[in-house]
C-alpha cells in the first residue's frame, strides 16, 4: 500500500542499528545480524558505563553538567533499543497493520481512498526528514565542540590525550593514552557511539509519531467518507427520510446501511490501532520524559557556566533538539487526541433523526467510542497533550531555578 511508504524511512533507520531483523531469513544472515546486534549493545552499554563512572569520579561541575546531560540520552537510548529490540515484531506491527487500516478504509471511501491517504501523509514525510536533518546537524556540533572549545593548546600530548574534555563524550579512561594514533582511534569510537544513539533517538521518533500520523489520516478518511461520499451519507439522508412520499428503494437502503456499516469497521480498527501505540510505547514515552527533565535541567545550567561560544553553541543546540522532541511528542500526542474527538462532530451532522433504527444503531456506536478518546501515556503517568508540554516547561524551569541556586550557595560559601 502507498501509505504504508511513509514509515519505510524510519523503518529502515531501526533496521539499521538493529531493532528490526533483515528481510533475508536464511541462518546465516541471522547470525550476522544477532552478532551486529550484540556489537551494537556492546558498544552504547561501555559508554554508558564509562560516563557513569566519570560522574562519579568527576570534581568539576561543567564536566558534571555535561556528563548527566549525555548520560541520560545514553542511559534512556539504551533502554529503549532493548526494549524495541525485545519486541520488534510487535513494533513492526504497526506498520503492516496500515495495510489493513487502508484496505478497510477503501471499502468506505471508494478507489481513490489510497491516492488521499498518500497526498494527506506527505507532510509527515517533510517533518521526518527535517527532524533527522536536525538531529545529524546536532551530532556533528558536539563532535567538532571538544576539538576547538577545548584545543591543545600549551598542554603536552599526555595531558590532552587523557582529558575527558578532549573527546565528544566525557567518559572515564580506563587506560593511559600516549600516542596520537590511540587519541584518534578513542576519539573515532566516541563519535560512532554518538552517532549510533541520536540515530536510535531519531529512527524511534519518526516511528512513533510516523504511525501516530497515519492513524490521524485514517480518521481523515473516516471523517470524509462520513460527510461527503455519495455512497454514503447522500443516499441514507434521502433514504430515511420518513416524510417524503418518494423512497428509495430497499436495494439501495440496503447499499446506504452496508457503507455506513464499513466505516464502523474502519472506526473500531482505527481505535484499537490507537490503542496498540498506546499500549507499545507507554514505558518509552516514560523514559523520554524522566530523560527529558534530567538533561534539560543540567543542559542549562551547563549553559549559564560554558567556557567558549563554541560550547555554548553546541548546548543550545541539544537544547533545542530535546526540547523540541519533548514538543513533538506531545503535538502528536494532541494531535491523536483531536482526530479522534473531529469523528464525533462529523457524527453530530449526520441527520441521524431522519435515519431507520439500524443506521441510528450504527451512529451511536461510533458516538460511544469516540466521546472519550484514547490518550497515549507513559503507564498512565504522563500523557501526551499541549497541556502536559506546558506542565513540561514550568517544572523544567523550577528544577533548573533549584539547580542553579544550590551553585550559588556553594560559590558563596
Amino acid at each position: 500500500m502507498e501509505n504504508c511508504d511513509y514509515l519505510s524511512s524510519a523503518y529502515n533507520i531501526l533496521r539499521w542499528i538493529g531493532v528490526f531483523p533483515s528481510s533475508d531469513s536464511t541462518i546465516w544472515t541471522r547470525l550476522a545480524f544477532n552478532f551486529y546486534r550484540v556489537i551494537i549493545f556492546i558498544i552504547l552499554a561501555l559508554f554508558t558505563i564509562l560516563m557513569m563512572v566519570q560522574m562519579l569520579v568527576t570534581t568539576d561541575l561543567t564536566m558534571l553538567a555535561k556528563t548527566i546531560d549525555i548520560w541520560t540520552m545514553f542511559f534512556s537510548g539504551l533502554y529503549k533499543w532493548l526494549y524495541m529490540t525485545l519486541f520488534n515484531w510487535e513494533f513492526a506491527q504497526l506498520k503492516t497493520a496500515l495495510t489493513q487500516l487502508q484496505t478497510q478504509g477503501s471499502m468506505a471511501y471508494g478507489r481513490s481512498a489510497d491516492a488521499f491517504t498518500a497526498d494527506y501523509l506527505k507532510q509527515m514525510q517533510k517533518i521526518s526528514y527535517w527532524y533527522l536533518f536536525g538531529g545529524i546537524v546536532a551530532a556533528v556540533l558536539i563532535i567538532v565542540s571538544p576539538l576547538l572549545t577545548y584545543s591543545k593548546g600549551d598542554r603536552s600530548d599526555f595531558q590532552y590525550y587523557n582529558d575527558p574534555k578532549s573527546y565528544p563524550l566525557s567518559c572515564w579512561i580506563p587506560f593511559t593514552l600516549n600516542e596520537n594514533w590511540m587519541f584518534l582511534v578513542l576519539f573515532v569510537c566516541h563519535s560512532i557511539a554518538l552517532v549510533l544513539i541520536i540515530l536510535v533517538y531519531l529512527g524511534i521518533d519518526t516511528y512513533f509519531f510516523g504511525a501516530i500520523y497515519a492513524a490521524g489520516g485514517q480518521i481523515e478518511l473516516l471523517n470524509t467518507s462520513l460527510n461527503n461520499n455519495e455512497n454514503n451519507l447522500a443516499q441514507l439522508e434521502n433514504s430515511s427520510c420518513t416524510n417524503q412520499t418518494l423512497m428509495y428503494t430497499e436495494k439501495q437502503r440496503i447499499h446506504c446501511y452496508s457503507t455506513l456499516r464499513e466505516c464502523v469497521k474502519h472506526h473500531i480498527l482505527i481505535l484499537n490501532y490507537i490503542k496498540n501505540i498506546r499500549k507499545l510505547f507507554s514505558t518509552l514515552i516514560l523514559m523520554d520524559y524522566l530523560h527529558g527533565i534530567t538533561s534539560l535541567t543540567f543542559a542549562l545550567f551547563q549553559l549559564t557556566i560554558s567556557a567558549s561560544v563554541i560550547e555554548t553553541i553546541s548546548v543550545i543546540c541539544f537544547i533545542f533538539m530535546s526540547v523540541w522532541h519533548q514538543y513533538l511528542n506531545n503535538f502528536f500526542g494532541e494531535f491523536i487526541i483531536q482526530k479522534q474527538l473531529s469523528v464525533c462532530t462529523a457524527l453530530y451532522n449526520v441527520p441521524w433523526w431522519r435515519c431507520d433504527k439500524r443506521v441510528r444503531q450504527l451512529l451511536t456506536l461510533m458516538i460511544l467510542r469516540s466521546i472519550k478518546p484514547t490518550l497515549i501515556t507513559g503507564y498512565y503517568m504522563y500523557k501526551l497533550s499541549y497541556e502536559s508540554f506546558i506542565s513540561f516547561v514550568k517544572a523544567l524551569y523550577t528544577y533548573y531555578m533549584v539547580l542553579r541556586r544550590v551553585n550559588m550557595q556553594d560559590i558563596n560559601a
